[in-house]
C-alpha cells in the first residue's frame, strides 16, 4: 500500500497536476500503473492510461485550474464520468466535452485509456461552439467530426509532424478546428474546403488504404463509400499528396511483397502465392510492376537473399 501511495504521489507531482490538473484514487491496493504518450503538448493532447481507479478534480484543483475544456475520447470499453448532477458512460471511441472549472471524476474498475485534448474556452467561443450543449453529452464514435479528429490525432502520433519547423501553429489551428467540428454533431462537413478537414481526410484515407491494401477487391469506389466521400474527392485528396489511389495501393503491396521475399526464411511459399497474399490478382501484372519498382524480378530478390546468407 505504501509503494502504491508513493507511486501516485510521484505521478501527481510529475504528470497529474502539470498535464490535466487532476488527482487519482485507486479502486484497490493493486500496483498503480500509468502511461502518458504526448501527441501535441501545446494543447496537452495525449494518450493516457491508468490502472483501475478514477481521476478527479476537487474544489481545490478547480481553483488552481484554467478556463478551458477537455475533449475526452474514450479508448476503453467502458468509462464512467460524473459531474455535479450528471453522469455518463462512454464506450470505446465515444467522446464528450468536460469543463475544467467544475468538480468531477472519471474512472473505471477495469483500468482506462483515453485521449484528451485541452482547448482554451476563448478558442471554442471564436468558433461558435455551443459548449453548453456539448458538456457531458455522448458523442458516438461514428460521428463524422469525431472520426476526422481521431484520424488527425493518429497521424500526429505516427508522423511526429509537430517537430517540423513552423508546423506547431498550423497543427494547433487544425486541432482546434477539428475539435470544434466534433463538438457540433449537426455541422455539415461533407467535402469541406476547410484546411483542417482536408488534412484529416487525407490522414483517414491513408489509414484506410494502409489497413486494407491487401484486399484484392480494394477499389477507389469501395474505399470512398467506407470513408463517406465521393470517389472523385478521394482521388483529389490523394493527388494532393503526390500520388493516386491505385499508385498508393500498388506501392504498399509491392513493399510488402519485397519484405516477404527479402526477409522470409520459409521458401515453401511461391512467388505467385506472395503476390496473391499482398493483394495482386494478376501475377504477370505483379511481376511487371515489381521489376519496374525494384529493378529486379521477385525471384531475383529471393535469390539475392540466399547468396547473402
Amino acid at each position: 500500500m505504501a509503494a502504491q501511495g508513493n507511486a501516485i504521489r510521484e505521478w501527481r507531482e510529475q504528470q497529474g497536476r502539470r498535464w490535466f490538473n487532476v488527482d487519482f484514487e485507486p479502486w484497490s491496493d493493486a500496483p498503480f500503473r500509468f502511461s502518458l504518450k504526448p501527441v501535441f503538448p501545446e494543447l496537452r493532447a495525449a494518450r493516457v492510461a491508468f490502472s483501475p481507479g478514477f481521476t478527479f478534480r476537487d474544489a481545490e484543483l478547480v481553483a488552481e485550474g484554467e478556463d478551458a475544456f477537455v475533449v475526452f475520447v474514450s479508448q476503453s470499453r467502458a468509462i464512467d464520468l460524473t459531474l455535479p448532477g450528471r453522469e455518463l458512460r462512454l464506450g470505446y471511441g465515444d467522446a464528450t466535452l468536460l469543463p475544467t472549472d467544475t468538480t468531477g471524476r472519471v474512472g473505471s474498475r477495469l483500468g482506462m485509456e483515453r485521449i484528451a485534448v485541452v482547448i482554451p474556452r476563448p478558442e471554442f467561443a471564436a468558433r461558435d461552439v455551443r459548449t453548453d450543449r456539448a458538456i457531458m453529452q455522448r458523442l458516438p464514435r461514428q460521428s463524422e467530426g469525431l472520426q476526422l479528429l481521431r484520424s488527425y490525432l493518429r497521424s500526429l502520433e505516427k508522423t511526429r509532424l509537430q517537430n517540423a519547423a513552423g508546423a506547431r501553429e498550423t497543427i494547433r489551428r487544425h486541432l482546434v478546428d477539428l475539435a470544434a467540428l466534433a463538438m457540433m454533431p449537426n455541422a455539415a462537413i461533407g467535402e469541406s474546403d476547410l484546411t483542417a478537414v482536408t488534412v484529416a481526410r487525407v490522414a483517414s484515407a491513408l489509414d484506410h488504404i494502409g489497413a486494407h491494401f491487401q484486399e484484392p477487391g480494394l477499389r477507389v469506389e469501395a474505399a470512398s463509400r467506407r470513408l463517406g466521400i465521393s470517389p472523385r474527392y478521394l482521388q483529389r485528396l490523394l493527388e494532393s499528396t503526390g500520388t493516386s489511389f491505385t499508385a498508393r495501393v500498388n506501392e504498399l503491396r509491392l513493399q510488402e511483397a519485397f519484405r516477404r521475399l527479402a526477409e522470409a526464411h520459409d521458401d515453401s511459399c511461391r512467388v505467385s502465392d506472395i503476390a496473391l497474399q499482398v493483394g495482386f490478382s494478376d501475377i504477370s501484372h505483379f511481376n511487371r510492376l515489381f521489376r519496374a519498382r525494384f529493378g529486379d524480378t521477385p525471384s531475383g530478390v529471393r535469390a539475392l537473399r540466399h547468396r547473402a546468407q
